[in-house]
């Protein structure tokens, strides 16, 4: 039997991938003073494109489960990035809504997180970048049911 190398291992790289993109935008945003996580990005961004979302919606969208998803909010509404009001049609429900700190970050994060994704893929083609894509979305599909692995 062969020797198995961690390093060569595709969840290994994908992981590692990930911790060291995630990194780098958490770096960024500390250096130009955002008081936001990689993880409050993640809830901002879905609220971004869709404010009002509830909560179990946005731990669907961001593949995260309840608890987590209650304290990422928690901590999101302690920084003054997002407020809660009362469904009007389910009162048990909650929606999650930006308040203006929140909305007003969006044009800034987003150009802080576009240069980082620049300089973490310079050298390597479009066509490479949407092969891996394409590749990730498929093997997360195979266990992770969610709607935002439809979106192209």
């Amino acid at each position: 039997m062969s020797e198995y190398r961690l390093e060569d291992s595709l969840g290994f790289l994908v992981g590692r991938a990930g911790r060291s993109l995630s990194n780098s935008v958490q770096r960024t945003f500390s250096e130009h003073g955002f008081n936001a996580t990689t993880e409050h990005w993640t809830v901002l961004v879905q609220l971004w494109n869709q404010d009002g979302l509830s909560q179990l919606e946005l731990a669907e969208r961001t593949g995260k489960d309840q608890a987590s998803m209650s304290r990422l909010i928690q901590n999101m509404l302690n920084r003054e990035l997002i407020y809660r009001r009362k469904d009007p049609v389910d009162a048990r429900c909650k929606r999650i809504f930006l308040t203006e700190n929140g909305k007003e970050q969006q044009e800034r994060l987003m150009d802080l997180v576009n240069d980082t994704l620049e300089k973490a893929t310079e050298g390597i083609t479009e066509e490479d970048v949407a092969i891996t894509k394409r590749v990730l979305k498929n093997i997360a599909s195979k266990n992770l049911t969610t709607s935002w692995m439809n979106e192209e």
